[in-house]
């Protein structure tokens, strides 16, 4: 006595089905099993207590003090595991979770935001109906620690670092080209005509550009001419886009950046390859959640059918 342990959760039931179908037959039916098993398992709770549970008679079984001390019990076990089933079970009516997606400013800002919120005014290099309805409640964020799904830029065949167990995914190429403003353009005369024109002008940069190797004849040529011309460096592509609306210098920017307005023009000579690789990343617990995993499915599907983030746009 003393050491005994639930390990079956028919056990309680048929404490219950005893004391409320009045004996042993009645409990074998409603439990599909036959009198026997039912007779031999009361035993082996009864040697387990030391205690007889039921007084069996002809005309059935009724619980003895001991039975009704374990039957009142039973009885708020079965309604506990019932309000456990219906939590279950209503799981699925449940809000979905805010998912964080974490990209850069300019992404965020651009592309991301007015394609998966539905409120896109401009072209979009992805195909709008591919996002799929409803989407759980979003957050953004350009802190990508922060963030439950993060699109992330790096040169091209480097893979993002990350901790722990997470899933990376490579979603596409994004093919950089200079640009500039038609306010620039309309008052430099023809004076740009290849990529080494670039630094007769104002160049303006964005310091995340940087760290991408595969960007390094544009870094290059930034840092050469940072000395004798004026380097404007802007915090991210927003800040860059007015700047170029401005007619303050060139830059380069993705490829689709004109889709989204016509005062920013791709300058159209040969220039060397820009290019960063672009990849999904999210922990493996994180996408255990549904809600996730869809828009990490959703996000995939976005780019990499995308002709713009093709490896050959």
């Amino acid at each position: 006595m003393g050491n005994f342990r639930i390990y079956d959760w028919n056990d309680i039931q048929l404490i219950l089905a005893c004391a409320e179908q009045g004996g042993f037959a009645g409990a074998a039916a409603v439990m599909g099993i036959d009198q026997t098993t039912v007779s031999r398992r009361v035993a082996a709770l009864e040697k387990a207590t030391g205690r007889p549970l039921f007084t069996r008679r002809r005309s059935g079984a009724t619980p003895t003090p001991a039975g009704l001390a374990l039957l009142e019990r039973a009885r708020a076990t079965h309604r506990a595991v019932s309000e456990f089933e219906a939590a279950i079970n209503g799981m699925g009516g449940l809000a979905p979770p805010t998912v964080t997606l974490g990209a850069s400013e300019g992404l965020l800002t651009y592309t991301l935001i007015p394609t998966l919120l539905g409120n896109s005014a401009t072209r979009q290099p992805v195909d709008l109906a591919l996002v799929r309805q409803p989407l759980p409640p979003l957050a953004f964020t350009t802190r990508l620690a922060d963030a439950d799904i993060a699109i992330v830029a790096t040169s091209m065949g480097s893979v993002p670092p990350g901790r722990g167990a997470i899933r990376v995914r490579r979603i596409g190429t994004m093919h950089f080209k200079p640009v500039a403003g038609r306010a620039l353009l309309d008052a430099c005369d023809d004076s740009l005509r290849c990529f080494d024109d670039l630094a007769n002008h104002p160049i303006l940069d964005i310091a995340i550009y940087r760290p991408i190797r595969s960007l390094a004849d544009w870094n290059g040529l930034v840092a050469r001419h940072r000395d004798d011309r004026e380097v404007l460096v802007t915090s991210a592509t927003p800040a860059m886009h007015r700047a170029l609306i401005e007619g303050r210098g060139v830059g380069i920017l993705p490829s689709y950046s004109p889709l989204y307005d016509a005062c920013i023009v791709t300058l159209d000579f040969p220039a060397p390859p820009l290019l960063a690789s672009l990849w999904l990343v999210a922990q493996e617990d994180k996408l255990r959640e549904p809600a996730v995993r869809d828009l990490y499915d959703t996000l995939a599907d976005l780019f990499l059918n995308s002709p713009w983030f093709r490896e050959r746009a």
